[in-house]
């Protein structure tokens, strides 16, 4: 619930900003129907809390600085512009700063990122100098992000340091951390993938900022005589540019390579693809032929699943979670008719001429078979194992055992220690892990089945009076 309010939050935000920037109703309604239907916005607003918190506050962040860089670029004097473009700075301050308690550093690169490239494509330093111009501003950044801080070191030293600074921050930077590793355009290459249907939407935006910024700097060479008048890049796309690639090159470099890393790029390109609402035919006849093939490949969710269970060089511990919820996970007449809901939305939307029905279907479609059909069913597979035993273990002492699932505490309401159970305590494993725990616990021990769902089990060992 958490992740799927701040998503929503980054989109009304975003569409805000899009309004006030583009001065089109349709760009509002753009950017609630691309940051609501891409699919890795809509799935991360449904499967990673810290993650969707840290895009809102960058997300606000990001547009607050942007456009108070922009009310001051705009020559406005009055004491009311200046008064607005001053809140707009503080406000961007204080999202940096929870932005940084959500996830540390990673908070400062984005408004780092936006002043860099004002600075680089105004020439001169005047970006840099209005960030930093207003004393409260800095002081609210320093009195929300400071203090938590402070105590965190306080109170564990220089293992604070170390874990967040060393390990998550630089470690990651330098080494791939769990195998987590790829090529230089992994970062690039996810979020096209993650874009999705809307990738041509993207592509041909940033094509028409190039060009623009192509023809605006060789009318710079030709001099001020020259007959070609084209308009420069605006500051709000300046700034979205700068964010967008700016988190694309430093998460291209990392050694760590996750595709949820390809979000911090992906969301101000969005916003910027927003800006201009006005689509070419054939690049909205590709997105929709891409919505289509995403919606016939849900519908066919099922059998693919049935497929990747059939492989035998596949992972014996998913294959068996796949097989566990295609048990359990049948579509029946109510979601076949979702699809075909979907199908015939998708259709209005590919041939309707109205700007602003296109994407109330194309949105439609997505947000039906997505979150209705595809969430719920991967949901079913991944996570009903662990759910149900979970409720089975109830208030009991329960641990794991070589198991990694946070969803186990979640469900529990309760903190789940990886360690070797205690007499008449419960543990969780997955099944084929059960000789390594009898093993470790010694060959005398007794266990007894609570229950078992998939290739997971719960146990409770023995005490040593044999009960």
């Amino acid at each position: 619930m958490v992740s799927l309010l701040a998503g929503i939050a980054s989109a009304w935000i975003a569409a805000r900003f899009a309004f006030r920037w583009s001065k089109q109703a349709e760009s509002a309604l753009m950017v609630f129907a691309l940051y609501g239907s891409c699919l890795g916005p809509l799935v991360m607003r449904h499967a990673a809390t810290a993650d969707a918190l840290l895009y809102l506050w960058l997300t606000a962040s990001s547009c607050c600085l942007i456009e108070s860089i922009r009310l001051r670029e705009s020559g406005e004097e009055t004491p009311e512009g200046l008064a607005k473009a001053r809140q707009y700075l503080r406000l961007a301050w204080m999202s940096s700063a929870f932005a940084l308690l959500t996830k540390g550093l990673i908070g400062l690169l984005v408004p780092a990122f936006i002043v860099l490239g004002f600075c680089m494509v105004r020439r001169n330093f005047k970006a840099l100098g209005w960030s930093f111009s207003d004393a409260t501003a800095c002081l609210a950044w320093l009195a929300i992000g400071l203090p938590w801080y402070a105590y965190a070191y306080w109170r564990f030293s220089d293992d604070f340091i170390q874990g967040l600074f060393g390990k998550h921050h630089v470690g990651r930077s330098m080494q791939a951390m769990e195998g987590h590793t790829g090529s230089w355009f992994y970062t690039l290459i996810m979020v096209l993938l993650l874009s999705l249907p809307f990738t041509p939407v993207l592509i041909s935006s940033l094509w028409q900022q190039w060009r623009k910024h192509a023809l605006r700097a060789s009318d710079d060479q030709k001099g001020p005589g020259s007959s070609a008048a084209h308009e420069g890049i605006s500051a709000a796309s300046l700034g979205l540019l700068s964010h967008g690639l700016g988190m694309l090159a430093v998460f291209s470099v990392v050694a760590t390579k996750l595709p949820h890393y390809a979000m911090y790029a992906l969301l101000p390109m969005l916003l910027l693809a927003a800006l201009s609402p006005q689509i070419a035919k054939l690049t909205w006849l590709s997105t929709c032929t891409f919505g289509l093939l995403m919606i016939a490949t849900i519908a066919a969710l099922h059998p693919i699943l049935l497929l990747t269970i059939e492989s035998p060089s596949g992972n014996r511990f998913y294959r068996a979670l796949i097989e566990h919820g295609l048990e359990h996970a049948v579509w029946g007449a109510t979601e076949q008719g979702m699809i075909a809901l979907a199908f015939g939305a998708l259709g209005f939307a590919m041939f309707t001429k109205h700007l602003l029905n296109r994407w109330l279907y194309i949105g439609l479609a997505l947000q039906i078979t997505v979150c209705l059909l595809l969430l719920p069913a991967l949901g079913q597979v991944l996570q009903a194992p662990i759910k149900a035993l979970a409720t089975r273990a109830g208030d009991a002492v329960t641990v794991s055992f070589q198991l990694r699932a946070p969803s186990f505490s979640f469900y529990r309401s309760a903190v789940t220690e990886d360690r070797l159970p205690l007499p008449g305590e419960q543990v969780v494993l997955r099944a084929s892990d059960f000789p390594n725990l009898h093993r470790a616990s010694g060959d005398r021990t007794g266990w007894v089945l609570v229950d078992g769902a998939g290739p997971l089990l719960l146990l409770r060992r023995e005490s040593n009076d044999g009960n």
